[in-house]
């Protein structure tokens, strides 16, 4: 849990950062879900809007994003790909923050859309961003298994 006098700080994500980003999405998800590939997706593209929160120079929480063109609007937009918050640091702001930071650096590069998909059923996730004030789109997802 984050003491008191524990000071958070949000950068850029690292290269050094990926084993602890996948320690944590398994701490999340209980079992050896790998992220690798969006992860090794994002190391090798623009890595400047993924971001971690840290204390005492350890990672507690990341958020994947990149670079996106959004052909029906046609714009560049920061796609969301994933977020996650070690389980002793959750329920304290610290996503909020975390993605607050990656607005700020879209804002900064020009960037005037953010874009993420939530599971229907999330409850958690998707009042995140409802608190951030994201939109529901409207575009809708279908899928068919064959």
């Amino acid at each position: 849990m984050e003491k008191k006098g524990d000071e958070l700080t949000f950068r850029p994500m690292e290269p050094e950062d990926v084993n602890a980003i996948l320690s944590i999405d398994r701490k999340i998800s209980g079992m050896q879900r790998a992220i690798t590939y969006e992860v090794n997706q994002i190391i090798g593209g623009n890595l400047a809007l993924s971001f971690v929160a840290e204390t005492e120079a350890q990672v507690i929480g990341f958020v994947l994003a990149t670079l996106t063109c959004i052909p029906e609007e046609v714009i560049e937009a920061c796609a969301i790909l994933t977020v996650g918050i070690d389980p002793d640091y959750q329920h304290q702001g610290v996503a909020t923050r975390l993605i607050q930071a990656l607005l700020d650096a879209c804002r900064s590069k020009g960037i005037r859309t953010v874009r993420t998909m939530v599971d229907e059923h999330d409850s958690q996730l998707k009042s995140l961003f409802e608190k951030m004030d994201f939109q529901r789109g409207r575009l809708v997802q279908y899928l068919k298994d064959v």
